[in-house]
Formats: C-alpha cells, structure tokens, sequence
C-alpha cells in the first residue's frame, strides 16, 4: 500500500525539528565518511548498477562511493528528510518525482557539468512533476505493466485487458499486486483516465478487477518469471517480460498482448538532495554513468535496451544483442502507454476498493 505521502512528509519534517542535534549513523557498503575524504554516497535500489560502476568511477576521477540500497520509496523520503543520511544522488522512481520537486527535497541540475546528457534518447526526458528536467534526470530504459502469454499454453487470444475475466482462463493468471498498475490499467480498459480520482470510476474499476480476481492463481509483489515458467500461470500481467527475453529459449515461446488501451510505462530517474553538499561531485558521477560504455554494462545486467541514443550503443553492445523481441514490441505500446504521478485522493480511494478486492471471495 502507499502512504499518503505529502503528509509523511509533513510530519517527518516537524519531528526533525524536535529532535535537532540528535545523532545518527549511516548505513553504507563502501565504507565510512570521512568529511575529509573525496567521496559521495548514492541511495539506489539493489541490482541496478553493477557494482564494477563504482570501481571504475573511483579510478577514473578519484571519488570513492559509499552505496546504500533502497528497499522502497517511503524509506527514501523518510530518511531525507529525517537527516538520518546524508546522500548525494538518490534513485527516485518517476511515479514519484512529483513529490520529491514539490516539497524541495532536490536540488536543481546543472546541466553544464553533465555534457554526455546530450547522449539521452530525448524519449525519457520529462518526468510528471519535472517536465522542464531541472530537477532530475532519467537513468533507465522504460519498464512496462504487460500482460505476458505463453503461445503454447494461454488458450485464448487476449485483445484487452477485460478478456482476462475469460472464464477460459481461469486458474492460469498472475498478477501483480500494485495499486496504481491494477487500478490504472482497469480504468484505462474501460475508456478513463489512469490519473481518475473519481470514485465511481474506481469503482467500476474494482468491478472488473473482481471478475479477473476469479482466474487469478496467484497475485505477485514483484516478479511471476518463476509462475510462468513453471507452467503455473500460462498468463502473467507483470513487469517481467525483459527478464523473460534475456533468455533466447523464451524469445518465441512468450509474447505481449496487443491490447485496445494503454499499458502503464515507468522508467528510473535520478535527483541531488537539496541537502547535499557535494553536488559538483555527484554531476560527476552522472556524467561518467552516461557513457556508452557504461551503459553497456546497465543495460547488460538489467536486459534493458538502455536509455541513450540507440545510434551510440549498437557498436559498444554484443552482436546480435538487438534482435531481443523485448527492444522490438509493437510501437503501439510505447505510444499508447501512460505514466501518473502519485496522486494521495487518488490512493486512498483504490487503497480503499483494494482492500475490499482482496478480501472479497
């Protein structure tokens, strides 16, 4: 479930008040800081850098990083405004950019000191909350909801996202169990908006969630890779589909349902707290991270097709690396996807029908 976050926050910045002077430690793999030292420390979520990144960028400029990993966004901003850590650059996920800008948790970017930003595929730029980019800049390819088949098992041909209510279907569908992606996905199969924050299109929302609730076999918190691929569920709407393609024995055996509405789209970005006191430094790093080969090995790890400029990576990239079915989907998915920011009124309401979802037979 979401906080309501803007009053998180709130309450997390009066408490900081209160306990002022009070001590903290940091948690970090790379090492103790110093205030002497030439270093920075970074709060990112866990695999998404490979940590031989953190070497290079050291032996390259001389600036040790001290790694912290996020479990989830709620921990992120209560530890940055709380004063428990002091960080230098922070993954924010782009539903929540928004609220980072909005209450002044970062710090502006200065372009100028990152001239390889230049190499981005003008496609990431622009997250809700930050369309002008002064505040934060994209680190990742996009990340889409899908709904992922099996060509031999799946016994229908799924046109929309309503047809996994198909009785035909039952008992071999898993879904993620995400507010905004259930929530949004519904709404936008049934004609609205994913930002709706009216609860009667909600509701109509939860309705149809509840008859594809009775295929479902499993609901998962992030990955249905091992649902799929044990034959479990010949169905999955998940994020998984690029991790199911960096295996070349699925490249023909999964495919992505061309539905009639939009799947949602989210991709990685990264701000400086405005508490920061080593900006100069960590614009460095985000400098260093933007060259082609270091993205090579970002998109490696992650099975992403990376987020600079196609026309510089194919010669830094392994042979045949594009042909993954995963960089060449329908154009018509990225065009009809849709992003939101988090948005309170709207979470409490799905909050709200989410829990009667799951609780309801």
């Amino acid at each position: 479930m979401r906080k309501k976050l803007v009053s998180v926050i709130c309450i997390l910045t009066l408490a900081v008040l209160s306990l002022c002077g009070c001590g903290s430690k940091q948690e970090s793999t790379g090492g103790t800081q110093t205030g002497q030292s030439k270093e920075i420390n970074v709060m990112i979520w866990d695999s998404t850098y490979p940590d031989e990144v953190f070497d290079q960028f050291e032996e390259e400029t001389g600036i040790h990083v001290n790694v912290s990993y996020i479990t989830n966004t709620d921990e992120l901003i209560t530890k940055m405004v709380s004063g428990e850590n002091e960080f230098d650059y922070v993954d924010v996920e782009s539903a929540y950019v928004k609220t980072f800008v909005e209450n002044g948790l970062l710090a502006k970017i200065d372009y100028d000191k990152i001239p390889n930003s230049k190499n981005i595929d003008d496609k990431f730029w622009g997250a809700v909350g930050d369309e002008k980019n002064e505040y934060t800049m994209p680190v990742s390819d996009n990340i889409y909801s899908l709904i992922v088949y099996n060509k031999e098992t799946c016994p229908i041909e799924i046109k929309s996202f309503a047809d996994l209510a198909d009785p035909a279907l039952e008992g071999q569908v898993c879904m993620i169990n995400s507010t905004i992606s259930l929530y949004g996905t519904a709404l936008e199969s049934l004609g609205y908006s994913a930002d709706s924050t009216s609860e009667d299109e909600i509701a109509e929302a939860n309705e149809l969630l509840g008859k594809i609730k009775k295929n479902v076999k499993a609901f998962i918190g992030t990955s249905a890779m091992s649902q799929l691929e044990t034959g479990d569920c010949s169905v999955a709407f998940c994020y998984d589909y690029p991790y199911l393609m960096m295996d070349k024995n699925n490249w023909d055996k999964y495919g992505v349902a061309a539905i009639d509405s939009g799947y949602e789209r989210s991709n990685g970005f990264v701000g400086i707290p405005a508490s920061s006191e080593k900006k100069d430094e960590a614009e460095e790093f985000m400098n260093f991270i933007l060259q082609p080969e270091i993205q090579a090995e970002f998109a490696q790890e992650a099975g992403q097709a990376s987020l600079l400029k196609r026309d510089l990576m194919t010669s830094v990239m392994p042979d045949g690396y594009y042909d993954n079915p995963y960089f060449n989907m329908d154009p018509g998915i990225e065009e009809n996807s849709w992003h939101i920011a988090i948005d309170d009124d709207q979470i409490a309401i799905m909050d709200k029908y989410y829990t009667m979802l799951m609780g309801s037979e």
